[in-house]
C-alpha cells in the first residue's frame, strides 16, 4: 500500500513551547501525535518549513504543496510565543482556506483554548460551515485521551477515506 500525500498545517513547534526540548509542552505534544496519526492512516503529511521569509514566497509554497496534495489536516493551539496581532500565526488561517479553495477533505483540529480567540475558518464564536473544527478540551483530557477517543477516531478515519476517495477521482486511477 502507497502513502497518499496530504498537507499538514501546523504552527512551528518552537511558538508552542520550550524551543529546547525535552520537556515537551502538551501542544507541541499533541502536534507530533496527529502527525503520527495521520501516518498510521497510511497517509503522507507534508509540512511546510517555518523559516523567515518574504510572504510572497510563503504564500507561493503554500499553493504548491496544497496544489500537489489530495487533502489537510490543520491543528490550532495555544502559542507560549506570538509576535502578531492575533494570538496565532495568520498562515493558521490562510492555508486551511487554500486547501479549502483547492477542494481538499479538510481535518480541523482546534486547542478549546484558542476558540473565542480564533476566527475565520476555525469558527470563532460558532462553527462556520462547511468547517467545524474537532476541539481538544486540553484541561479536561490529555494528549493520549484525546488520540485514543472515539471521536477522533471515527474523524480521523472520515477523513482519511475522503482522501483516498479524492485522489482517485483527481487521478484516475483504480481502487
Amino acid at each position: 500500500m502507497y502513502k497518499i500525500p496530504v498537507f499538514f498545517s501546523h504552527q512551528d513547534l518552537a511558538t508552542i513551547g520550550p524551543a529546547e526540548a525535552p520537556p515537551l509542552s502538551s501542544e507541541q505534544q499533541f502536534v507530533i501525535r496527529m502527525f503520527k496519526e495521520i501516518k498510521n492512516v497510511l497517509l503522507f503529511p507534508r509540512t511546510l518549513p517555518h523559516i523567515n521569509q518574504f510572504s510572497d514566497t510563503r504564500i507561493d509554497n503554500i499553493q504548491t504543496i496544497v496544489k500537489a496534495s489530495y487533502g489537510t489536516a490543520a491543528v490550532l493551539v495555544e502559542p507560549a510565543v506570538s509576535s502578531f496581532a492575533e494570538p496565532y500565526n495568520p498562515f493558521s488561517q490562510f492555508e486551511p482556506a487554500m486547501a479549502y479553495n483547492n477542494n481538499h477533505p479538510l481535518l480541523l483540529v482546534i486547542q478549546d483554548t484558542m476558540t473565542e480567540s480564533a476566527g475565520g475558518v476555525w469558527g470563532g464564536k460558532g462553527n462556520l460551515v462547511p468547517f467545524g473544527p474537532l476541539v481538544w478540551h486540553s484541561r479536561a483530557v490529555s494528549v493520549d485521551e484525546f488520540f485514543e477517543g472515539v471521536t477522533w477516531k471515527e474523524a480521523l478515519f472520515n477523513w482519511a477515506s475522503k482522501v483516498r476517495n479524492h485522489y482517485f477521482t483527481q487521478t484516475g486511477q483504480r481502487r
